[in-house]
C-alpha cells in the first residue's frame, strides 16, 4: 500500500482529484473574508462547467471556453449579490436557492441546446493543454509532477499566490478583511462595504468558474449533470479548516483529493469492500470539520 500512495501515479491523480476542490476552498475563502458566505459555489461550478463545454465545443477553442466559464461563475457570483446586497435576502438562503436553480438549469440548456439531459458527450469539449517540459518530465516521480502537469495545475498555484497577495499586500485586501471583520467599522472610515463585497464575489466567481471549467475540460472531456459531486462543498469545509489562509487551505484541499483518489485507487490494492472505500471523502470531511470545531476550544484551554 505504502508504494501505492507514494507512487508517481498517485501523486499526479491526487492533484488531478483536489484540483476542482482547491478552487471551491479559494472561491469560499476570498467571499468569507468579506463576510458573505457563499454556499452557491456548488451550482456555480456546475453552470460554469456546462458553459466550459458548449462554449469550448461550439468555438473549437479551450480558452474560449475557459473565459465562458468564469464569467459565467461571475455572473452567478453577482446573482447572489444582488440577491442579499438589493433585496436583502438571507445570504444561506438565496445559495440554497441558487444551487437549486443550477441544477434544473443545466439540464434545461443542455437539452435546449444538444436536445439531451444526462451529458455533452456527444459535443465533446475542447480540452485545456497539457504542458510537458522536455527531459524534465522523465525525472523519477517528481518530473512529471511538476513539469508535466496539466495547465490548469500551474493557474491554480498562480492563484493561490495571487489570492495570498492580495490579502495581504494590497489595499482592496486590506477593505476586504475590515468589511468581514466589522462592516460598520469599515463603513465609518470610508470603506464602499457593499463595493468590496461585490468585488470579493467578482473574484469568488472567478475562481468558481476555473474550477467547473477544470471538471468538464480536463478531468472529463464533456459536461455531465452532477459532476461537481460535492466539491463545492467538500471546498467549504477545505477552507474552514485553512482558517483563512490560502497556501493552507490549497494543501486541504489537496488532502481532500488525495483522500478522494484513494478511495478509487486503492480498491485494486487493499481488499476491502468498493462500498467502505467510497465513504471515506466524506468521513474525511467529517473529521475535518470536528478538529476544525474543537480546535479552538483546545486553545482556550490552554491559555
Amino acid at each position: 500500500m505504502l508504494n501505492f500512495i507514494f507512487s508517481e501515479t498517485f501523486l499526479v491523480s491526487s492533484i488531478a482529484y483536489a484540483l476542482p476542490i482547491v478552487f471551491a476552498a479559494l472561491a469560499a475563502l476570498i467571499s468569507n473574508k468579506a463576510g458573505t458566505l457563499n454556499i452557491n459555489v456548488e451550482g456555480s461550478m456546475s453552470v460554469a462547467a456546462l458553459a466550459g463545454a458548449l462554449a469550448s465545443n461550439s468555438s473549437q477553442s479551450w480558452a474560449i471556453g475557459l473565459v465562458c466559464a468564469i464569467l459565467v461563475g461571475i455572473l452567478m457570483s453577482l446573482i447572489l449579490a444582488a440577491c442579499s446586497m438589493g433585496l436583502k435576502t438571507d445570504t444561506i438562503l438565496s445559495g440554497i436557492a441558487l444551487n437549486t436553480f443550477a441544477s434544473g438549469l443545466v439540464v434545461v440548456i443542455l437539452f435546449a441546446v444538444l436536445g439531451v439531459q444526462g451529458d455533452s458527450s456527444s459535443s465533446p469539449s475542447r480540452m485545456i493543454p497539457t504542458v510537458n517540459v522536455p527531459v524534465l518530465t522523465n525525472i523519477p516521480v517528481v518530473g512529471k509532477l511538476i513539469f508535466g502537469e496539466n495547465l490548469m495545475v500551474y493557474i491554480a498555484i498562480l492563484c493561490v499566490a495571487i489570492l495570498w497577495l492580495l490579502i495581504h499586500k494590497t489595499k482592496l485586501g486590506t477593505h476586504i478583511k475590515a468589511v468581514g471583520y466589522n462592516p460598520e467599522a469599515a463603513r465609518s472610515v470610508g470603506i464602499h462595504v457593499n463595493q468590496t463585497r461585490i468585488w470579493s464575489l467578482v473574484f469568488c466567481g472567478i475562481f468558481a468558474g476555473l474550477g467547473g471549467a477544470f471538471l468538464s475540460m480536463v478531468y472529463l472531456s464533456y459536461y455531465s449533470v452532477g459532476m461537481v459531486a460535492g466539491r463545492g462543498f467538500i471546498g467549504l469545509a477545505a477552507e474552514a479548516m485553512g482558517a483563512g489562509n490560502p497556501v493552507s487551505t490549497a494543501l486541504f484541499a489537496w488532502l481532500f483529493g488525495a483522500v478522494d483518489y484513494f478511495a478509487v485507487g486503492a480498491q485494486s490494492v487493499l481488499n476491502v469492500p468498493y462500498e467502505l472505500l467510497n465513504t471515506l471523502p466524506y468521513l474525511m470531511t467529517l473529521l475535518a470539520l470536528v478538529i476544525y470545531s474543537v480546535k479552538p476550544g483546545r486553545k482556550s484551554q490552554s491559555q
